[in-house]
């Protein structure tokens, strides 16, 4: 008899699917000035260990920090890793409902199977509706604060 995950983990993890999806919407204004000023020390020119030769002052040196993650708005990252959670789940509700018909086909008649290979097929496309779902959300809302802000 092939194993399936319990109900209780199942709705943990829906749950916690639909939270993190619903939550990714939400954006958060940020100022594109990356740019810090650095000052370097200086030293008297009659020390030996002079930081800044020549005794000029202190230099100002403008460092920009460069961003590895390509996005320049919260509300891009969010996107990216919707994204990335779409990449990742639709394999998955896939197995989840190849393995439900693996579930029927196994099941032979007896009732108990059967009903637990129909929950897997209800939560495995549940959770394929929630990833439909919270794409559609999170396109109108980011539509509709793009709106707001124009």
């Amino acid at each position: 008899m092939p194993k399936t995950f319990p109900v209780s983990v199942l709705k943990i993890v829906t749950l916690a699917t639909v939270l993190f999806l619903t939550l990714s919407s939400v954006s958060l204004a940020q100022n594109g000035s990356n740019q810090t000023p650095i000052t370097t020390p200086t030293v008297d020119a009659g020390n030996s260990n002079e930081v800044n030769p020549g005794g000029a002052g202190p230099q100002t040196i403008s460092v920009k920090l460069l961003n590895p993650l390509k996005v320049d708005k919260l509300e891009d990252l969010f996107s990216s890793i919707l994204t990335i959670v779409i990449i990742l789940a639709i394999p998955l509700i896939v197995f989840f409902i190849i393995y439900s018909g693996f579930l029927y086909v196994t099941a032979r008649g007896n009732p108990a199977q059967i009903e637990q290979a129909t929950k897997s097929l209800t939560y495995a496309i549940i959770g394929g509706v929630l990833i439909v779902g919270a794409v559609a959300i999170t396109e109108i809302i980011k539509s509709l604060v793009s709106s707001l802000l124009a």
